[in-house]
């Protein structure tokens, strides 16, 4: 049984392809996600198709999901909108969340959602 890992941002799918562990990250036994609106900015445009190809899940947020989304961004102004439904999408699914950002990771766990850290 796989694991659900939902991905923040582009940046941690960047640095996966920049250690070139792309094929071993993607051979674990997790599903890796992003939200689609992560999806439809950052990664379409710029290859988005391979990653889907390779097996990264897109998922979308309800009405609820996208609420949750803005009140977090009105609790960290600064937190980008991709990581906000990044969060949003975590607690929905009960997924971990893999975040290279120290504030979306106080976030996450403030809301009792798991959060791996990455360097």
């Amino acid at each position: 049984m796989s694991r659900r890992v939902v991905v923040s941002d582009s940046s941690v799918l960047i640095d996966l392809k920049r250690g070139s562990f792309f094929t071993a990250a993607f051979s674990l036994r997790l599903e890796f996600c992003v939200p689609d609106l992560l999806y439809q900015r950052e990664l379409q445009p710029y290859g988005g198709d391979r990653l889907v190809a390779m097996g990264l899940k897109v998922l979308d947020l309800d009405g609820e999901g996208v609420a949750r989304a803005a009140r977090y961004r009105q609790t960290v102004p600064a937190l980008s909108l991709s990581d906000a439904f990044a969060l949003a999408l975590a607690h929905r699914t009960g997924s971990t969340l893999l975040t290279a950002d120290a504030r979306l990771r106080r976030l996450a766990r403030d809301q009792e959602i798991v959060c791996q850290g990455v360097l």
